[in-house]
């Protein structure tokens, strides 16, 4: 064994980071760290991460799941699945956007799946605990297409940002891992891709990494997002059959800008910064993003990007290999729900109101575009809004694969924490309810 720790956390993303940070907090307690991407802190985060535009720090080498896969519907072939990598996660690569949800997307955890204790009333405390510093966009940061929304929809509203006051990203790498660097109970590691947990019985007694390495741990918890959590506990032989089931995303279709001479965005500004929430046939059950660059290599490239926020729709994944270094095999399944069908219309003539209105046709040309129900399914998107594999619910409840203290159910000392653990995608960027989930189950460990 290399070493024992009280609490092993594997993933060091927008659960993890946070877990981790609040776990060491108790001195008495050590707590290790695991991240498969490199640890770097924040006097050497790359400018692209720290940066306000997210595209930049997608491109940074070593960010990303470059070869992870996932299929949307039926119609289409696999394609790239953004996720983060590295301390901070996705949270160091995504779009900064904190929304918390629906107060009735909580609610509906507790009503419905089981998950005593996340009422919005239970968790609406957990949000004002969350350390992240919100700010919106300065004047000076907003692009043409945002301002052509705001022109467009008169419900359109500046997004709360995941942002210091000097406009740098807050990460949750920079606001839960760096103050913890300093203490004599915690340690990060970079570069270490978890193989499997470690079992005596039915109690996890630590970790395994992929290269043989053996960790000793009187908890493990895993945060490693919804895709890896339960494919290592697929590796590790976790015998409760809701494990990859109930995958949700928050499908998408974007129409595409040719922005006009003297609108197009400079490189690395915020390409982010205007939403418009809408309703369909549940309060805010649609989001329109404004895009004011999408691709550096296209400047002139802007976006408008509908998506359905509340989701019927069901997926799954399943391990390809028992090699941890091969991705599960991702079938997100949407629209597969008739009601996503519907919504999905919804969200498509909700962005071509605003593609074809006046206030963008005065800064770009609409690109042609297809919104056939048969287009839908062949160029849906996702949000990268991925939850639902390890699921919490009741204890007798067989989908379930956690309890409302996402401890796994019918184990010992083996916990998980991440976007996985959620029943139901909330009508939310997923960011800030991620954090919040893991602010309330560091209570608890």
């Amino acid at each position: 064994m290399a070493g024992r720790y009280d609490v092993v956390v594997v993933g060091a993303g927008s659960a993890g980071a946070v877990l981790a940070g609040r776990l060491s907090e108790r001195a008495d307690r050590t707590v290790l760290l695991l991240e498969a991407g490199p640890d770097t802190d924040r006097a050497h985060t790359p400018p692209a991460i720290a940066g306000p535009s997210f595209l930049d720090a997608m491109l940074e080498p070593g960010r990303m799941w470059t070869d992870l896969l996932a299929t949307r519907t039926a119609e289409q072939g696999s394609r790239p699945y953004a996720r983060g990598r590295g301390t901070g996660g996705s949270s160091s690569v995504n779009a900064m956007v904190a929304i918390p949800g629906e107060p009735g997307d909580y609610d509906e955890w507790q009503a419905v799946y089981g998950c005593t204790g996340w009422s919005w009333a239970a968790v609406a405390p957990w949000f004002e605990r969350v350390a992240l510093p919100l700010r919106t966009a300065g004047a000076d940061e907003v692009g043409s297409v945002t301002r052509a929304l705001f022109a467009a929809e008169q419900g359109a509203e500046f997004a709360p940002l995941t942002r210091f006051a000097d406009g740098s990203r807050a990460d949750t790498s920079a606001v839960y891992i760096e103050p913890a660097r300093a203490r004599p109970n915690f340690t990060v590691r970079g570069d270490a891709l978890v193989d499997r947990v470690l079992m005596a019985g039915r109690r996890a007694v630590g970790v395994r990494l992929a290269d043989g390495t053996d960790i000793d741990a009187g908890t493990v918890v895993l945060a490693a997002g919804a895709i890896h959590s339960p494919a290592i506990l697929l590796r590790t032989g976790i015998d409760l059959p809701g494990i990859g089931q109930g995958l949700q995303d928050h499908p998408s279709i974007p129409i595409a800008l040719r922005m006009r001479e003297g609108h197009i965005a400079a490189p690395g500004s915020l390409a982010l910064s205007g939403c418009l929430r809408a309703t369909f046939a549940d309060t805010n059950d649609l989001q329109l993003l404004a895009l004011d660059m999408v691709d550096a290599t296209m400047p002139w490239l802007g976006l408008l990007m509908g998506a359905v926020m509340r989701v019927h729709s069901r997926g799954s994944l399943r391990l390809a290999s028992s090699d941890p270094t091969v991705h599960p095999l991702v079938e997100l399944n949407m629209l597969d729900d008739e009601r996503d069908v519907l919504a999905m219309r919804a969200a498509a003539a909700l962005t071509q109101r605003v593609a074809e209105s006046a206030a963008v046709a005065a800064v770009a040309e609409v690109e042609p575009y297809d919104l056939s129900d048969e287009a839908l399914r062949r160029s849906v998107g996702d949000y990268v809004h991925v939850v639902g594999t390890c699921r919490m619910g009741a204890a007798t409840d067989p989908a379930a694969v956690v309890d409302p203290s996402c401890r796994v159910i019918g184990h010992e000392g083996l916990v998980v924490c991440d976007a996985s653990v959620m029943p139901a995608v909330p009508r939310a960027n997923t960011h800030l309810p991620v954090v919040m989930v893991a602010e309330r189950v560091a209570t608890q460990l």
